[in-house]
């Protein structure tokens, strides 16, 4: 009787047997890694349909299996990592969120050989550990550049969509609820938010973005859109008025308009935005309604402004033009002061010299600054005069 002779296996030939072991026993591998990915919160809410991660897993596996036997890989699984890259990004996956499921290959791939491995196949696991983790790694690093790519592409369009809409909803005086839907979807905001809403000159377009890059990186949503004569920002806003705008937007010369209470204000609020960068130029950081409410009233009474300046300036024209200047210096200081000792601080002569020249402006114009309503009136004047250029500044 001949006794049986075993041929000894070679470690390359035992790794093929326990490789070759999953690629029958596929089925299982698909039904372990759907299990584990729904803990994923994307995936649990079900952002991709039990079929399609089923079937993508399955290419994965065979893909992943052939390689580490040594295989080729058909041309039919040479697509599969970035498909599933781009298809992810499609569907909104966050690309952590994706990368922690692919690498859920090695957890099963591994634990798989383990289950099947004998206790004499410790060694060549040890040995393959590595090449199990660079095949599902370099697997991870193709469906990590084609997300990548496809989230671009997609930002890029819904980047157009947005310019599109809010470049519609601008440039009307009533937008229609429909519209205005559209923006708020496209923005990321609610009908009803608060936003904040600022214009800046062309010059200044860099400037307001990096704010609204600030604003973004403090989890707001920020939108800059062109109009050609202004770039104007829109943002998510629930911080008030005042201050905290002049914080968010310190060091950007712009207009800033009244805040927005719902999508629906934000054309009005960026026309008066674009107002207060036109009337204020020389602006160094964030001007509000506040602050440009007289050059403001100055520009709009612009048809006007002849005969407002004509009828409270006029008399001026009887003083000498050395005269004239001092005597607007002076009334100009004290409009803002409204203290006779400062003024005349300020301007270097007596505090009686402060008293005759405002008494004589009165003279001259018929108008007392030193009574608030026509001292409005006084500097409306002035502000019609200084943009005609027909009142020395």
């Amino acid at each position: 009787m001949h006794s049986v002779r075993h041929v000894p296996v070679s470690d390359a030939e035992r790794w093929t047997v326990l490789v070759g072991r999953l690629r029958d026993e596929a089925e299982t591998l698909v039904a372990s890694f759907v299990s584990r990915v729904r803990a994923i919160p994307p995936y649990g809410r079900g952002v991709v349909p039990t079929d399609r991660l089923e079937t993508d897993a399955e290419l994965t596996f065979e893909c992943l299996l052939r390689r580490l036997a040594g295989l080729a890989v058909p041309a039919r699984l040479a697509d599969v990592g970035p498909s599933i890259g781009r298809d992810r990004a499609r569907r909104g996956v966050p690309l952590n969120d994706l990368l922690t499921a692919v690498r859920l290959d090695f957890r099963v791939l591994w634990e798989a050989l383990r289950e099947r491995a004998e206790p004499t196949d410790e060694a060549i696991l040890v040995a393959h550990v590595e090449d199990v983790w660079s095949v599902v790694e370099e697997y991870t690093a193709q469906i990590q550049v084609a997300y990548q790519a496809e989230a671009a592409l997609l930002a890029r369009d819904r980047q157009g969509e947005r310019t599109m809409l809010v470049a519609a909803l601008l440039s009307t005086e009533d937008p229609d609820p429909d519209e205005v839907a559209r923006v708020a979807l496209a923005l990321g905001v609610d009908v009803d938010d608060d936003l904040l809403v600022a214009a800046a000159s062309p010059a200044a377009g860099r400037a307001l973005r990096r704010a609204a890059e600030r604003l973004g990186a403090d989890g707001r949503t920020a939108h800059v859109q062109s109009t050609g004569r202004h770039s104007v920002l829109i943002a998510r806003w629930d911080g008030g008025a005042g201050a905290p705008v002049r914080a968010a937007l310190a060091g950007v010369p712009c207009g800033v308009g009244p805040l927005a209470h719902g999508l629906a204000n934000v054309p009005r609020s960026a026309r008066l935005a674009g107002e207060i960068v036109d009337v204020l130029p020389a602006a160094t950081g964030p001007a509000e309604l506040l602050d440009a409410w007289l050059p403001l009233a100055g520009a709009r009474l612009a048809d006007a402004a002849p005969e407002l300046v004509d009828s409270v300036l006029g008399g001026l024209a009887d003083a000498p033009p050395g005269e004239r200047e001092r005597l607007l210096e002076t009334v100009r200081c004290y409009a803002v002061n409204g203290a006779v000792g400062d003024v005349a601080a300020r301007l270097y002569c007596h505090r009686n010299t402060v008293l005759n020249r405002l008494r004589r402006f009165g003279e001259l114009t018929g108008r007392d600054v030193t009574v608030p309503t026509e001292a409005a009136t006084v500097l409306l004047a002035l502000e019609c005069g200084r943009q005609r250029s027909a009142v020395p500044s």
